[in-house]
């Protein structure tokens, strides 16, 4: 009896000390080809395929001419060698899910792509790994089953794959599939691919390519006339396939995802503990592969909450070993994908690889570019280059210009291949952002407060070369509008890293502290202030600790003003304790402010005579000092402290002398608190004009120095005034932009007292008829 192809080959592979997977690499061959050869089921492969695998296998010409041979589709009959599918149809589709749910738009997105088609329709489906696509394509395959009656071909290209299918082996398997077996099938990727769309010429027969790992492996399988069509899914986006339609699959709604894990786990269980089961697809970031997990983890746990497996997810250390039941799991998902990518032939694939570990560093939904580029240490192309072909190969999502996001299982499971990165260059990476962020915060800081004496504390240290040029207030605190988040956990990420700089973490803490004033992020401030101290604290820098003790004073001041409370023991503690500091310092301009600030905050808790003290000891340090922007700063405090107390004339007497220093020196920002406060002297003593004059412009410095909350504030002493005056109608235009901008910037505790004068003001306008 003639030992069969597949018998040889096994013999000669044994015999070279061969594994399948060792002779594919030689043969440049995929190991699936390698075992359906082995095994009979292609038991006639193209001579191209034999050359390859004799030369592989260091064959004797005698053996080659054998092995050749015993390939030869001659002389055998039909009987000896039945081909399935020879005279039926193919039907290659999978079987359906047992649940699909939550791709409606999708659904119907492709099956109107494939109503009567004028040419060979083509849907490229793409995703993350795990985000449902096969399931998606082959739920779709059956749904259009009936409309191409020549057969529906599925295919796995195996692009996850070390060594994906190669295009002639494709080929050979969707020939084979339409009973092509007749002798003399060509032996040529481009001959093979011109019979295959022969042979689909005139009928209408559709293919799935699930799993394609390029353009290149899919292209030569497309049908190429109409009546055809090819459904093709891959976790690289797909730009370059002709005449394809791009389908991007994303996670589930959250209520798909529910019903997901309810079909899988039991309808009963998560309607029984319906929080716990949104808290599971939640962590399981709406993934389908990674919920049918979760759900299969309950399905053969009755006895456990879904509560349960949800604190497990939460635990980021376990949550990727609690979808790992199988080797299809979650990890092992993407590790296919970054596999792919570690061993990629693109140009960039190879850097992208290296360089992703550290995208995880920061625990934060969205990276902007620039924040990467520190990371990664790259200029702004080369990282926007690679953070586009990570996003091409959905190992990174793009959710506007300038801002990328990992998926939260993906950024675990970068974080676990982060594990390899050395403390060192963990300390590099976060210190170079926050290098950044405190170029950016101390230009703002120098564009609003030109001749404050932090300025020289910072003056001379590096700055971060990819910081943006930013000329106004507006434009550097409307960056850090935007790059807020990563800051903060920057910051505090820094407490738990070695080697990252303290006067570095000082540097942000210390600069942040005008931007945080003019946007009331009071919150935020106490945070970074208080990781900062924590790293600064034992250090010789007592400037900084005592700029940071003040710092924490006045938001906590503001917090308790924003809350109603009268408790301001928090903020009289870190000050006291920022002014014993200051008294140590040999620059006297750091108590002179401390003093300052002492005075508002007792201000604030009715103290108003110990506050009075404060600012006059602060006025006469200033004076001496010839600090000009900060004696505005207190001659307006102070007049405040005097109209409380009862003698307008005073606070009148002490704004004005505030506003012509502050005109004397160019000082825009004093100029504004000034004109504020007397519009509002102006305005309670009934002489509207000149108060309408002084808060217009006062609004109109704040808006230019980017400051919102002042702006508000102005606006809404404004509106008010211009109630008093009789003209309503202009008056609820106003006091709404003031609402506007108070709600947005944290004025909070001024929102009700200017709603209510909205509607007086609306009210009054609607009797007069002016609305």
């Amino acid at each position: 009896m003639t030992e069969s192809f597949g018998a040889q080959l096994r013999r000669y592979r044994l015999a070279a000390g061969l594994t399948q997977e060792a002779l594919a690499e030689r043969a440049r061959l995929s190991g699936q080809a390698i075992g359906a050869l082995e095994r009979g089921d292609r038991r006639f492969p193209y001579r191209a395929t034999v050359d390859r695998l004799s030369a592989a296998l260091d064959l004797t010409d005698e053996q080659q001419q054998a092995f050749a041979a015993v390939t030869s589709r001659r002389g055998t009959t039909g009987a000896s060698r039945p081909e399935p599918g020879a005279k039926d149809p193919p039907r290659q589709l999978p079987g359906q899910l047992a649940v699909f749910a939550g791709r409606d738009a999708e659904v119907d997105r492709l099956l109107r792509l494939f109503e009567e088609p004028e040419t060979a329709v083509v849907a490229a489906i793409s995703g993350m790994a795990g985000v449902g696509k096969t399931a998606l394509a082959v739920h779709i395959g059956h749904l259009l089953a009936p409309r191409f009656p020549g057969g529906q071909l599925y295919l796995d290209l195996l692009g996850h794959a070390a060594r994906p299918t190669a295009p002639i082996d494709a080929l050979d398997a969707l020939l084979r599939a339409l009973g092509d077996t007749e002798p003399g099938t060509p032996a040529t990727l481009q001959a093979a691919s011109a019979h295959f769309r022969s042979l689909l010429a005139g009928k209408r027969v559709l293919l799935i390519l699930d799993n394609a790992p390029d353009v290149e492996h899919v292209a030569p399988l497309l049908p190429g006339t109409a009546g055809s069509a090819a459904i093709v899914t891959s976790r690289a986006v797909l730009p370059t396939l002709a005449q394809a339609h791009q389908v991007f699959v994303d996670v589930l709604p959250e209520r798909a995802a529910v019903e997901l894990l309810a079909a899988t786990a039991g309808p009963d269980r998560v309607a029984a503990e319906p929080d716990a089961a949104a808290a599971v697809v939640r962590l399981c970031g709406r993934l389908p592969l990674a919920i049918h997990l979760a759900g299969a983890r309950l399905a053969t746990r009755p006895g456990r909450p879904v509560a349960h497996l949800a604190e497990r997810l939460a635990d980021e250390h376990r949550c990727l070993d609690e979808l790992e039941a199988t080797p299809a799991g979650v990890r092992a998902s993407f590790a296919w994908s970054f596999d792919q990518l570690a061993l990629g032939t693109h140009p960039l694939d190879r850097q992208a690889a290296r360089v992703y570990p550290l995208l995880s560093l920061l625990d934060v939904p969205d990276l902007p570019t620039s924040v990467v580029c520190q990371l990664l240490d790259l200029p702004e192309q080369e990282t926007e280059r690679l953070l586009e072909r990570l996003a091409d190969l959905h190992l990174l999502e793009a959710p506007a210009p300038g801002r990328y996001r990992l998926h939260d299982l993906l950024r675990r499971y970068a974080g676990e291949l982060a594990t390899a990165i050395t403390v060192p260059d963990r300390a590099a990476a976060l210190t170079r952002v926050l290098e950044l962020y405190a170029t950016v915060a101390w230009r703002g800081m120098a564009l609003v407060s030109a001749s404050s004496h932090r300025l020289d504390w910072a003056a001379g240290r590096a700055e971060a070369t990819a910081a943006p040029a930013l000329d106004t207030p507006a434009e550097a605190f409307g960056w850090l509008d935007t790059h807020h988040p990563p800051l903060v956990t920057a910051v505090e990420q820094a407490i738990g890293i070695p080697g990252v700089p303290g006067d570095v973490v000082a540097s942000v803490g210390l600069g942040l502290f005008a931007y945080y004033r003019a946007r009331a992020r009071w919150r935020d401030a106490i945070r970074v202030n208080e990781a900062t101290l924590t790293l600064v604290s034992a250090g010789s820098d007592r400037a900084a600790v005592a700029t940071l003790r003040n710092d924490l004073g006045i938001a906590a001041a503001e917090l308790t003003r924003a809350s109603g409370s009268d408790d301001y023991r928090r903020a009289h503690d870190e000050l006291r304790q920022s002014l014993a500091d200051c008294s140590r310092l040999d620059d006297r301009r750091y108590l002179a402010a401390c003093l300052n600030n002492l005075c508002f905050v007792f201000s604030l808790g009715n103290d108003l005579d110990e506050a009075v003290d404060f600012g006059e000891r602060s006025l006469a340090l200033n004076r001496e000092l010839g600090m000009s922007q900060a004696e505005t700063m207190t001659l307006v405090n102070l007049g405040v402290l005097y109209g409380r107390k009862g003698d307008p004339q005073r606070e009148f007497a002490y704004a004005t002398e505030a506003l012509d220093v502050a005109r004397r020196t160019g000082d825009d920002r004093g100029m504004a608190y000034a004109q504020s406060r007397i519009g509002v002297v102006h305005q309670e003593a009934g002489r509207y004009e000149p108060a309408v004059t002084n808060l217009r412009q006062s609004a109109r410095l704040w808006r230019a120095a980017g400051v919102r909350l002042d702006e508000g504030i102005a606006l809404a002493a404004l509106g008010r005034t211009l109630l008093d005056m009789g003209e309503p109608c202009a008056a609820a235009k106003v006091l709404a932009d003031a609402h506007t901008l108070l709600h947005q910037h944290g004025g909070a505790e001024r929102e009700t007292a200017v709603l209510a004068d909205l509607e007086l003001a609306r009210n009054a306008a609607k009797c007069a008829g002016e609305l």
